[in-house]
């Protein structure tokens, strides 16, 4: 019979893709801004957007808006823009996909000599 402890021992030497790590820590962060942002709207849309008394004469605005949207929408999307900018172009980097764990050793696009391909002869086939 198989032995249990063998199988924990093989799943102990196996260490994640660099790639997919990259990719959790990532995800992680791009995550964290999401939730710190929509807390931001929801907080602020629910506390300044329904004033208990609604007076037109005197509606605060920021730049022809409710001041509520401006502060609670606009701002919050103009910050997770520009954060998203830096991150993108600062902070994220490209996994090198070509040298990573494939099956047959070769970078991707790159066919080996014993996998026969369209235009190769498969022999014993019976086509000349």
């Amino acid at each position: 019979m198989n032995d249990p402890s063998s199988a924990t021992d093989i799943l102990d030497d196996l260490e994640p893709d660099p790639i997919f790590l990259d990719g959790l820590r990532e995800g992680g962060w791009i995550l964290m801004l999401w939730v710190a942002c929509f807390a931001w709207t929801m907080f602020s849309c629910l506390t300044n957007g329904y004033p208990q008394e609604v007076d037109p004469a005197n509606f605060p605005t920021v730049l022809g808006m409710p001041a509520w949207v401006a502060w609670g929408i606009a701002l919050p999307w103009l910050i997770a823009n520009a954060i998203t900018v830096y991150f993108c172009f600062g902070y994220m980097r490209d996994g090198d996909l070509e040298s990573g764990n494939s099956t047959s050793g070769l970078p991707l696009g790159h066919e080996s000599d014993a996998s026969p391909t369209k235009n190769s002869r498969v022999e014993g086939s019976g086509h000349v």
